[in-house]
């Protein structure tokens, strides 16, 4: 659990647990107070529930807006919108505008090295998007053939029964296997 802050460091873990709880429950600084006092004993004042109230409440909401601010990243990600390194790119601008000290004591090296990963995983997956269009066009082709394979045994076997038959075998039989193969005179 993160630290509460001033007068409630002094509290037991448990009423700060207990504080946080009724934060969430959204519980007024009274009731909150009261049900610190009845479960663990302990006192606190209720403006400095309020107080504390405040600070907690305003940290939600800058996860919140952190969390919704991501989940719109990842969304536009997935829909396509953007690549890896343009993910890290935004996330490192964004940490940036939030922190503009932040990045003081952060290693530049590391960060090149995390966009390079990214780059990395993109163009992984470029080169599984090609396998992919590679192998779906592979079975294209063997479908035309296995096609024209059937095609060119039907045609012969119509020309066999023709032989057998004593009838004769006709150029244009020949001229429709040679089509089906693309074998021209």
């Amino acid at each position: 659990m993160g630290k509460i802050g001033f007068v409630t460091d002094s509290l037991s873990s448990a009423a700060q647990e207990l504080m946080l709880v009724c934060f969430r429950q959204k519980l007024s600084a009274a009731m909150t107070a009261a049900k610190i006092k009845a479960e663990t004993g302990e006192d606190v004042a209720e403006r400095t529930i309020g107080r504390r109230k405040s600070e907690w409440e305003a940290n939600e909401k800058r996860r919140k807006s952190a969390r919704e601010q991501m989940q719109d990243l990842l969304d536009a990600m997935r829909g396509g919108n953007h690549t890896a390194s343009e993910m890290v790119n935004a996330l490192a601008i964004e940490s940036l505008m939030r922190d503009p000290e932040g990045f003081i004591d952060s290693d530049p090296i590391r960060m090149q090295r995390t966009s390079l990963l990214a780059e990395q995983v993109r163009l992984k997956r470029d080169q599984l998007d090609l396998k992919k269009r590679e192998v779906a066009l592979n079975e294209a082709k063997f479908d035309l053939l296995k096609r024209q394979k059937d095609q060119a045994i039907a045609e012969v076997e119509a020309l066999e029964k023709k032989a057998a038959a004593g009838e004769s075998i006709s150029t244009e039989g020949l001229k429709k296997i040679r089509d089906i193969y693309g074998i021209g005179q």
